[in-house]
C-alpha cells in the first residue's frame, strides 16, 4: 500500500510542478538578490515541498501555489541570511543550467554537426558575456528570451519602466553584437 501511495504522491507532485513552476520561477527572479541564486532556491523549494508531501500527504496543502510562494520566501530568508554572513561567496558552475537551455536543445536537433558546433560555441560566448553583466540585465534577458515574457510583463515583474527594459535589452544586444564581432 505504501508503494502505491508514494506513486500517487509522485504523480501529484509532477502535476503541481508543471502547473506552478513558471509562476514560482518568475516570483524568485523578481525577488532574488542575485539571478544566479534562482535555481538553487527553486530546487530547495520543490525538494522541501516534496518532503512535506511524503510526510503529511497531498491533502495537507490547500493551495499549492500560495504554499510554494511561502516556501520561496522562507528559503530566500534563510539563504540570504546565510550567504550574507559569508563575505566571499564563490560562484557555482552553471554549465548544467546551460545544457537544459531551450536554445541548446534546439541545437541538438540540427543535422549539420559543424553548424551545431559553431552555434553552440556562439551561445557559450553570449552566455559568458551575459554572466559578466549586472543581475538586472541577466534577469531581463532570461525573462525575455527564455520565459518569453513581453516587455511590459518584465517591467511590471521587476518594478521598472517599460523603457528601461527596452533600453537594457537594446544596449546589451548591441554590446553582444560588438563583442562577438571583435572575438570572431
Amino acid at each position: 500500500m505504501t508503494g502505491q501511495n508514494n506513486k500517487n504522491i509522485d504523480i501529484q507532485f509532477d502535476s503541481t510542478y508543471e502547473k506552478t513552476n513558471r509562476k514560482v520561477t518568475l516570483f524568485l527572479i523578481s525577488k532574488c538578490k542575485n539571478f544566479s541564486d534562482v535555481n538553487d532556491i527553486l530546487q530547495d523549494v520543490y525538494l522541501e515541498y516534496y518532503q512535506i508531501l511524503m510526510k503529511k500527504g497531498f491533502g495537507y496543502i490547500q493551495n499549492e501555489e500560495k504554499f510554494l510562494i511561502s516556501l520561496c520566501k522562507k528559503k530566500m530568508a534563510t539563504y540570504y541570511s546565510f550567504w550574507d554572513r559569508i563575505p566571499h561567496k564563490l560562484s557555482l558552475d552553471e554549465k548544467e543550467e546551460f545544457e537544459k537551455d531551450s536554445m541548446f536543445q534546439e541545437l541538438c536537433d540540427e543535422t549539420d554537426f559543424e553548424d551545431v558546433f559553431f552555434k553552440k560555441e556562439m551561445i557559450e560566448d553570449v552566455k559568458q558575456i551575459l554572466l559578466n553583466q549586472p543581475d538586472d540585465i541577466q534577469k531581463i534577458f532570461y525573462l525575455y528570451y527564455t520565459m518569453e515574457l513581453k516587455i511590459p510583463e518584465i517591467a511590471n515583474l521587476l518594478g521598472i519602466k517599460n523603457q528601461t527594459v527596452k533600453n537594457k535589452l537594446f544596449r546589451t544586444r548591441k554590446l553582444i553584437a560588438q563583442l562577438m564581432k571583435d572575438w570572431r
